[in-house]
């Protein structure tokens, strides 16, 4: 999973699975998917040497537990390969036996992937945060047009406290100014903001005073995610969830108003997946504020040792980690991308660098290493975004790089249009480049790597590293040209069944995520155990931040 930080746009957030987003938006799916009988497919997954076919039936549901009904909460979907979430844990809480409603923009390919896995879908619907009945809207409208000003600024008060009240007091003049202005002036406006945000994210003083100034700018409300679910009970049958389970609390605001919304807009029991937990991140960091919520559950992690330091900070709630699991279903033909690269690397070993083109992906050490590497030997594949102007200063050289690839390089400016396509890419090359620069979290492309049956280089003293070395799945190096290039050409000779990759694949398995989550839900289910609410504190054990 890539860097984050409570300051960092939502553009940057995007990026928040490291391992490469890879595939772009998916074609708007219906509103409503609800019971969709199940078929059984069969996938011959030949052709590239030592590729598997990841393709799983599904599991019989566990019955040990009553069935209870989760809402899955997607805030992000749409975006690449970060969908793979919405389809293994959808699948997770599937094959435990419980009922699961994915509220999303999208399904994310949620129902076919279900379908080709022969899971039963009699328990699963998918609500669009666009699919709000006309009855529902109508009956809103109508109660909130009746209600004096005073009565709407208590309801506001009631659901988004004080800063809802100051967000009014900005947002409805400039809502009635704005009826004055010309659609053409409007759009020039639009434009000069954009520009100016492009350039002063270019300074660094200017990151660190905006994220000072607004904490949660760009980042997702509680309450707008809530009132979607709100919506999803009532098309979903009116049965309230049990849990409601939200996908990527990273790109959650954490302001006042959100704790509110949390504890007020159904006042439902949840927990969510952390990826990038901030006590970890520093000793002096004070807990994510949601969490602070009395409806607050717990949470998972991908990163060992967070877990116990949660425990420590909010005792009442219940924290786990998880597998990192990852979406290894592979594209019945191989996509044009990965076929242009083997014609082109005609024998050579194919290095593969997928996912977003950033700065912390090493991007730069990577244009030393190929320029140092053998190009009868060596091919070289960077397929992904490009983020140019987090480069700074580099981009020029980058932007020069791309325009003027050298002959055993290729390069692929954009997202693949399916997983399984990405997938394919990945089985078809010989050895995936992964050495980050200031990263030290989880990332599913170990997984990937371990279930594609490709040996994966990493940064040495990091969590990907450690990992790598500690299950045999490849290599680590420091960031230095040289050394990754030798780690590279030990890589090119290694053989298949000198790596250990089922020992990773397995400990990152759905079956192991299933394990964990039939654990966790009886503990979130049951409440927290203290009614308190929680004592901030950091690593050490001690009080942190304001009284």
């Amino acid at each position: 999973m890539a860097e984050n930080n409570p300051g960092m746009s939502r553009r940057r957030l995007r990026r928040a699975s490291d391992e490469t987003n890879a595939v772009r938006r998916f074609p708007p799916s219906t509103d409503f998917i609800c019971n969709t009988l199940p078929t059984t497919t069969d996938r011959n997954c030949g052709g590239n040497g030592r590729a598997l076919c990841c393709l799983q039936p599904a599991e019989q549901p566990h019955t040990n537990t009553p069935m209870k009904s989760i809402f899955l909460v997607n805030s992000i979907s749409g975006q690449g390969h970060l969908d793979a979430y919405a389809r293994l844990y959808s699948r997770a809480f599937l094959e435990l036996g419980h009922r699961v409603i994915l509220v999303a923009a999208t399904d994310g390919g949620t129902s076919e992937y279900l379908t080709r896995s022969n899971v039963d879908q009699s328990r699963f619907s998918f609500v669009s945060f666009s699919a709000t009945p006309p009855e529902i809207r109508v009956e809103e409208d109508v109660t909130r047009a009746r209600l004096s000003a005073i009565e709407r600024a208590r309801l506001v008060w009631k659901e988004e406290s004080a800063i809802g009240i100051l967000r009014r007091l900005i947002v409805v003049p400039r809502r009635i100014a704005r009826r004055f202005v010309p659609e053409s002036a409007r759009g020039g406006w639009r434009k000069l903001k954009q520009t100016t945000a492009s350039q002063l994210a270019r300074i660094p003083g200017a990151r660190v005073l905006r994220q000072f100034l607004f904490p949660d700018a760009g980042r997702i409300m509680f309450s707008a995610l809530l009132r979607c679910v709100q919506k999803a009970v009532t098309i979903a049958g009116g049965k309230p969830p049990d849990l409601v389970f939200f996908l990527y609390l990273d790109l959650m605001a954490e302001g006042p108003a959100n704790v509110v919304a949390l504890d007020t807009i159904g006042g439902w029991p949840w927990a969510g997946i952390r990826f990038h937990p901030r006590l970890r991140e520093s000793s002096d960091a004070r807990i994510e504020r949601y969490f602070e919520s009395r409806t607050a559950r717990g949470g998972v992690f991908l990163v060992p040792d967070a877990a116990d330091l949660y425990a420590k900070a909010v005792p009442r709630l219940k924290f786990l980690l998880v597998p990192d699991v990852a979406d290894l279903e592979l594209a019945s033909e191989l996509p044009p991308v990965a076929q242009q690269i083997r014609e082109r690397a005609a024998g050579r070993t194919i290095i593969l660098q997928i996912g977003t083109i950033a700065p912390h992906k090493g991007i730069m050490t990577l244009l030393d290493v190929i320029a140092k590497a053998d190009p009868q030997r060596f091919f070289f594949a960077l397929v992904g975004e490009v983020y140019w102007q987090s480069f700074g200063n580099n981009e020029p050289q980058l932007r020069n790089f791309y325009a003027q690839a050298p002959e055993n390089v290729l390069t692929h400016d954009g997202y693949m249009a399916d997983e399984r396509d990405y997938n394919s890419l990945v089985a078809a090359c010989d050895v995936i480049y992964a050495v980050y620069s200031g990263f030290n979290s989880s990332s599913n492309s170990l997984t990937k790597a371990a279930g594609l049956q490709r040996p994966i280089l990493a940064t040495r003293n990091s969590l990907m590293g450690e990992r790598i070395l500690a299950h045999g799945i490849g290599l680590a190096s420091d960031n230095d040209a040289t050394e990754i290039l030798a780690a590279l050409e030990q890589l090119a000779i290694g053989k298949a069944d000198a790596f250990r990759f089922n020992s990773y694949a397995d400990q990152h398995s759905l079956a192991q995520l299933k394990s964990v989550l039939a654990e966790g839900l009886p503990l979130w289910l049951a409440g927290p155990e203290k009614p308190d609410s929680p004592v901030p504190t950091n690593q050490s054990g001690m009080r942190s931040g304001p009284p």
